[in-house]
């Protein structure tokens, strides 16, 4: 009877491929998870914002959010004294678009009409989160005076406006 079998040279070629096909797989599934992680945090602030939005309109009352790169705070009144809603620490940092560099925090205002108090002619208009990476999808919220779109950063480009492509 002859006994058939693998050798020790076909068994360690065959654990090295096994081996070189398992690191690339977690290469690119840690990608995955950087990747939607940032998607999830810009779909999540997305929400946020409509939903301050809304609140604004349905209570007929003025509504603010403070930006922050870290913090995200909505407070239940435009005005200095109101109460804060919610706050939502970020995982991946925040840049705005319309921050000056001694700047720590920005203000949106939403009135009962739902309208935004942001300068559009000063490209004030963009909210970017983590925007050097450039793999995620939607890594931005461009801001109009009226409405809010989710967006991507062009590769390369900075927080601006200009050089999100609306999706």
């Amino acid at each position: 009877m002859n006994r058939r079998g693998f050798t020790l040279i076909e068994i360690i070629m065959v654990m090295t491929l096994f081996g070189i096909l398992l690191s690339i797989a977690s290469l690119q599934f840690s990608d995955y998870i950087r990747k939607g992680a940032i998607e999830r945090q810009t779909k999540e602030l997305y929400a946020d914002l409509m939903a301050t939005r809304a609140a604004a309109v349905t209570q007929r009352s003025s509504k603010r959010v403070i930006i922050t790169p870290t913090v995200f705070t909505f407070v239940s009144s435009a005005l200095g004294s109101g109460s804060v809603r919610t706050s939502r620490n970020m995982t991946k940092p925040i840049t705005w678009a319309g921050k000056d560099s001694g700047d720590t925090e920005t203000e949106i205002i939403f009135d009962e009409r739902g309208t935004f108090n942001i300068d559009v002619d000063a490209g004030n208009t963009t909210i970017c989160v983590e925007p050097s990476l450039q793999s995620a999808q939607y890594d931005s919220i461009v801001v109009f005076s009226t409405r809010l779109h989710l967006g991507k950063v062009s590769f390369g480009g900075e927080c601006k406006s200009a050089n999100v492509t609306v999706k």
